[in-house]
């Protein structure tokens, strides 16, 4: 919505919560096996890369972020492919937020979001 004068405007937007079911670990394993074969006469340090997206935070929960990174990588590998068909497979809407958020028209014309976090400000 847009007020009259066009100066303002109210997007309504919406969030998935993304959750993994247990074909995540499943895809952990073969990503396992990947870099063991991979990095055989290598340092450890390889592994510790990519086990690092499956880091749990201070809540014990997965960063999606980071799983999900791992299938932008362009590895042709037929078990890296199977892994990353695996965490496709493991994702699980979990429930959706609705947002509201504001802009305002700057000199330019362009619409800049007004931060409504007051730690933001």
């Amino acid at each position: 919505m847009t007020t009259y004068d066009g100066k303002y405007r109210l997007v309504v937007a919406m969030n998935d919560q993304i959750a993994f079911d247990e074909r995540l670990q499943v895809a952990r394993e073969l990503i396992g096996g990947c870099i063991e074969k991979w990095s055989e006469g290598s340092r450890n340090e390889i592994r510790i890369l990519v086990q690092d997206a499956f880091q749990v935070d201070k809540a014990g929960k997965l960063n999606t972020a980071r799983i999900l990174g791992l299938r932008r990588l362009e590895i042709t590998d037929p078990d890296w492919l199977k892994a990353m068909s695996a965490i496709s497979d493991s994702i699980q809407v979990s429930g959706s937020k609705q947002y509201l958020r504001f802009y305002e028209r700057d000199g330019q014309g362009e619409y800049v979001q007004i931060p409504l976090d007051v730690a933001a400000l």
